[in-house]
Order: C-alpha cells, then sequence, then structure tokens
C-alpha cells in the first residue's frame, strides 16, 4: 500500500528566525540608546562642570584681585557695577561677577559661569555665591604717639591725643570720640623742652602716659595679621630714601595708582583718588620733604619728615621717628618701636594729631577681602 502524500507542511524555523531577529533589533537598539544617552548624560555633566570651574575662577579671581579702593568704600546694600567682570576663560567658557556689600565688614561675591558652543549657542551655566569678609588689621593707636624708646619735644611742636576730624571729611567720619594720651611710652624717657617745656604742647587725655604693656609685639602684632603681613600686601614698596612731592595723580578722569608718588588725595574728599589708601612699604630709612597723602605708612628703619609733608593714617616705624624744621604732620597717630631704643625727637613745627576717622578710614580703604570660615560658599544653581 502506497504512503499519501504530506501535504501543508509547516516549519517554526522561519517565524523563529524572524522573531530572533526582531528580538535582536530590540536589544541592539536599546543598547544604541542607552549608550546615546550616557554620552549624552557624560557630555551634559562635563559642560555642566566647565560652566562650574569658570564660575569658580570668577569668585577666586574677585577675590584675589580685590580692589580696596572700589569695594571697601561701597555702601552697604550696593553692588559694584565697577566689579563687574567678563573675561574668556578659553574653550567657549567665560563668566561675570559682581560685589554685594552686606555689611560694614561683609561682602557677596556672586558669579556665573557659562560654556558657549559654536555658534555662541549657551551649552551650560552654573552660578557659585562666596561670603567674604575685610581682614582688618587691629592697630590699637591709643595714642597720638607711642613709642617705646622715648621722646623728646621741643620747639613749637603740637602733639594731641583730642580725637581729630580731618578738614573736609565731615560727611564721612562719625563724631569725634573720647581724648587718648598725647604720648605713651614705655620707657618713661620723655623730655620737653622750649617752648614745650612742662608739656605745654602735649594736649590728651592723660598728656602724657608710661604704659609698660607696650612691647615689641604692641608693635608688630595686631590681630591676625602682623608687621610682615602688611609689608606684604603693600601697594608701593621702596628700599628709603629721599620722597618729596607726594600729590594724588588722575589720569582719564580716573585715579592713576601706578604712580609711585600717588598716596591717595586726603585733601579733597570727592577727589578721583580720595578712596585710595595705599599700604606703603619701606625696608630701610626713609625722608619725607613735601606733598601729602594718606593710608597706612610702615617703616622697617628710621622716619625723617621735615618740609611739612602731611600724612593721614597709622604711621608705623620699627626704629626712630625724628620730625624737624617745619617738620611732619601727621594725622591718625605714630608708633615707633624704636628697636635701637634711640629717642624719638619732635621739633620745629611738627604736628602729630590723633584721629580715630583718619585710622579707621586707611584700615578699611586699604583692607582685603579673605572668605568666611563658615558657610562661606555656596552653589545655587
Amino acid at each position: 500500500m502506497a504512503t499519501p502524500l504530506l501535504q501543508d507542511r509547516r516549519g517554526m524555523a522561519l517565524p523563529l528566525a524572524l522573531f530572533a531577529l526582531v528580538i535582536t533589533s530590540a536589544m541592539m537598539m536599546g543598547v544604541f540608546y542607552v549608550g546615546r544617552l550616557e554620552q549624552r548624560m557624560g557630555g551634559g555633566s562635563v559642560r555642566k562642570l566647565q560652566a562650574f570651574e569658570a564660575a569658580e575662577a570668577g569668585a577666586a579671581r574677585v577675590l584675589n584681585n580685590w580692589t580696596a579702593g572700589n569695594y571697601n568704600n561701597m555702601a552697604v546694600g550696593a553692588s559694584s557695577t565697577i566689579a563687574l567682570d567678563s573675561t574668556g576663560l578659553g574653550g567657549g567658557t567665560s563668566y561675570t561677577a559682581s560685589v554685594y556689600k552686606m555689611s560694614n565688614t561683609k561682602y557677596l561675591i556672586q558669579s556665573n559661569g557659562q560654556l558657549r558652543l559654536g555658534g555662541g549657542r549657551v551649552a551650560a551655566r552654573q552660578r557659585v555665591v562666596r561670603l567674604v569678609g575685610l581682614n582688618l588689621p587691629n592697630i590699637n593707636m591709643r595714642a597720638a604717639v607711642s613709642t617705646r624708646g622715648g621722646i623728646q619735644v621741643s620747639g613749637s611742636s603740637q602733639i594731641s591725643g583730642v580725637d581729630h576730624i580731618p578738614t573736609g571729611w565731615g560727611g564721612v567720619c562719625p563724631a569725634a570720640g573720647p581724648a587718648q594720651a598725647g604720648i605713651r611710652d614705655s620707657s618713661g624717657s620723655i623730655s620737653a623742652s622750649g617752648a614745650c617745656s612742662g608739656y605745654s604742647c602735649v594736649t590728651g587725655s592723660p598728656q602724657v602716659a608710661t604704659d609698660p604693656t607696650l612691647n615689641t609685639a604692641a608693635f608688630t602684632v595686631f590681630g591676625d595679621l602682623t608687621f610682615a603681613d602688611l609689608a606684604a600686601m603693600a601697594n608701593i614698596t621702596t628700599t628709603g630714601g629721599t620722597w618729596n612731592g607726594l600729590a594724588p595723580a588722575v589720569s582719564g578722569g580716573a585715579c592713576n595708582t601706578a604712580v609711585n608718588t600717588n598716596w591717595g588725595d586726603p585733601l579733597n574728599i570727592a577727589g578721583a583718588c580720595a578712596n585710595y589708601f595705599p599700604i606703603i612699604y619701606s625696608s630701610g630709612n626713609i625722608r619725607l620733604t613735601g606733598g601729602y597723602g594718606q593710608g597706612i605708612l610702615l617703616v622697617n628703619g628710621d622716619l625723617d619728615l621735615s618740609g611739612g609733608v602731611q600724612f593721614f593714617g597709622p604711621v608705623i616705624v620699627m626704629g626712630e621717628v625724628r620730625s624737624t624744621g617745619t617738620g611732619g604732620h601727621i594725622t591718625g597717630g605714630v608708633m615707633s618701636r624704636d628697636a635701637n631704643l634711640t629717642i624719638s625727637t619732635f621739633t620745629g613745627n611738627s604736628v602729630v594729631d590723633f584721629s580715630a576717622c583718619a585710622v579707621d578710614r586707611a584700615l578699611r580703604g586699604s583692607a582685603r577681602a579673605k572668605p568666611l570660615s563658615s558657610r562661606g560658599w555656596a552653589q545655587i544653581y
């Protein structure tokens, strides 16, 4: 009997092959999608990091290049338009930064970083803020003249511990405070002769005070800062010599701080250099014979004053101070450590007037900012 012919024999190979192809294609599409997504996410993270680094660079540059003349004298609540800065950093990154004054000593630096791709399209933005405070030296000027090695006063000199407000500074100074000592000395070696006999040329509360606490540290340590720290922060440095013709320098309506004989403008409170309070450091003996200036004067040697030179702010001298002839006119205060225990001399028409405002404005006008120790940084987005 013949075997019947089988009809309509349908196999599974083709459907299984097609099914396998579909599943494989789906899996491959999933792998490509995840890979593409991972690549995009990685690229986004890199762009975000680049923008963040640009924002960090902006905040760091504002802090490192702190412009005391602009920022320190801003009104509380003001945001400095002068501080706005947009600097390219390469690779399409840039930043804009600004400074906002929160209080007399606290500031908020805000920096916006961004990354631009081809065609100028912004691919990523980041913003960071940093809280900073002024690092003010604690120069405790408790007398018109403080010295460790004694002092001699004669002629028509005038030394006054009465708190003075400099002429024309009424709008920027608080009311005068209590009088300080005219002369404060640790050695008790104080002499007054001629027209100044009996300390007639010295005023203050008291006129003369002997203070044994005026040791070496009193002339070299000022809170968190030392004499060496202030010297390292100096805007103007010199090895000494004779300086004459101190006067403000203005270029294009702006204070030209590149001129070494420009020590600010204490005589014109509305002038372009009125808010420029440089730190001046002399590593050796220096003689000032004329002109005027303001700020913090540091001398690692002896200081000679003549020719009626005027200076507003604290004067700190490691050696002796000599003011002769027309002499020097200091508004603020003088501290002379007298490292060699020599006698400081004030004769002729020398004048030293204690001024808390002149000292405070010089300290604030020259202070640098530093990050706050806690909660001083935040990433906004």
